[in-house]
């Protein structure tokens, strides 16, 4: 028989969540490092730091749900954060498959144009921002905080619907090649899932934070 997990506190909870935040902001950077100067060992960095962040969730979560079946109400408000791990962990997945087509288009050569280019690195620096300020909340504890995140994630979603209607119009006017075209819009479909998880991730802040 395995040794008892030790009793979590809230902080310790909050604590650990950070720890993922703080990782998944670390290969947002090296990803978007890797876009503007190709580094296989920068995207081997990053799909390390991926596997180490699913291993996190899995472990969080089993802890998590083994000790609130014991102790129902042992983490307090910090229970509306327990699935936070998971959307963490996703948000992660989908960082490491924008890595993958990073690797793709230094690999194969597939060339982006001035304006996709400078579209995919406004992405990049607002999903880090975005990220950077989910971290901000569950460390502050500030309600207030949240409707920055909101408008944020607002504005991320705009520009997302701006590039592909741009993308769009480089594609009638033959400027963007069939095989940029299908590299692109995968990565606007994981920077739109990622800007998803940190809007679910608002929504359990809101929940906890509103219950504190």
């Amino acid at each position: 028989m395995g040794m008892p997990l030790p009793r979590l506190t809230a902080e310790a909870f909050r604590n650990a969540i950070l720890g993922m935040c703080d990782q998944a902001g670390q290969m947002f950077r090296l990803t978007r490092d890797a876009f503007v100067q190709f580094s296989p060992s920068t995207l081997e960095q990053v799909s390390g730091l991926a596997r180490e962040l699913d291993l996190r969730e899995k472990r969080l979560t089993d802890h998590v749900a083994m000790q609130l079946r014991e102790f129902p109400w042992s983490l307090g408000t910090a229970e509306h954060l327990a699935f936070l791990p998971a959307a963490l962990e996703r948000i992660g997945g989908s960082v490491e498959a924008l890595a993958r087509c990073v690797q793709s288009i230094h690999r194969d050569g597939i060339p982006f144009s001035d304006q996709a280019f400078t579209e995919i690195m406004s992405l990049f620096n607002r999903g880090i921002s975005l990220m950077d300020k989910v971290a901000a909340v569950i460390r502050s504890g500030e309600r207030a905080s949240l409707s920055i995140v909101r408008e944020e994630g607002q504005h991320f979603q705009a520009f997302s619907d701006q590039a592909a209607l741009g993308h769009q119009e480089r594609l009638l006017r033959g400027v963007c090649v069939a095989r940029a075209s299908s590299v692109f819009l995968a990565m606007l479909d994981y920077f739109r899932e990622i800007e998803r998880y940190t809007r679910k991730i608002s929504m359990d802040l809101e929940k906890a934070l509103t219950s504190a």
